[in-house]
């Protein structure tokens, strides 16, 4: 077996063995987890949004997969916009598409840079916050209760929900998300473990996505005028 074979067949297995870990520990503790689809960003105390989401968000923010859930941010490790469904954090094309978003005035109140630096790519100085994979093989304290809070906007694709959530939150999510044995999460692309239908990451987003966004959340806007 060639070495990078070597190295995606144990990268899955790290991100199973990762998201037995949470199931496991949840159950030790007595809480009862719920099946797919049933369950619910709101189960870890992601907060709701309660803005409409504009159909094909996702697409304008970079993200070509089918999964249901979804999150953006920024990476404290890199300073990189990404996104993640579940798999590795994918560096995203829509970074300028985010900004617009972030600072439209249907979305601002909803989203303060004041309340979400870190949506913002702003980072208080210190230690970075241990990636995933740190968390997974050199045995960082997990969930981080310690550190501070680090949030993603957090889709959900199927029901237009949008969520805030903390980063320790989605990891144990998105290990909650899928069954057992059935991690959609089987493409490798330049050493990135992702869902099929986001190999061509760097692919900018196409124009038509990110303009039926602008024009959904304007046609709020202007909603919000005549009332």
């Amino acid at each position: 077996m060639r070495p990078i074979h070597s190295d995606r067949l144990n990268t899955k297995r790290a991100h199973r063995g990762f998201a037995a870990g949470v199931k496991k520990t949840l159950q030790e503790t007595g809480q009862v987890l719920p099946v797919p689809p049933g369950v619910s960003p709101r189960l870890l105390d992601a907060e709701p949004l309660s803005f409409l989401v504009p159909p094909g968000l996702d697409r304008a923010l970079g993200y070509r997969g089918n999964l249901r859930f979804v999150q953006f941010g920024y990476s404290t490790n890199t300073g990189q916009f990404e996104y993640c469904d579940g798999g590795d954090d994918i560096p995203s094309t829509g970074e300028s598409v985010w900004r617009w978003f972030l600072r439209h005035p249907v979305i601002s109140p909803h989203l303060p840079e004041s309340k979400y630096p870190t949506l913002y790519g702003v980072f208080p100085p210190g230690e970075p916050r241990p990636t995933l994979d740190e968390i997974m093989t050199k045995g960082a304290p997990f969930p981080l209760h310690d550190a501070p809070a680090h949030h993603y906007l957090l889709l959900d694709r199927q029901d237009l929900k949008a969520y805030v959530a903390r980063r320790d939150q989605t990891l144990i999510f998105f290990a909650l998300a899928h069954p057992d044995g059935d991690d959609p999460h089987t493409v490798f692309v330049d050493d990135l473990l992702m869902s099929p239908g986001t190999e061509d990451y760097k692919q900018a987003p196409s124009a038509a996505c990110v303009e039926q966004v602008r024009r959904f959340l304007d046609a709020q806007l202007e909603a919000s005028r005549v009332v």
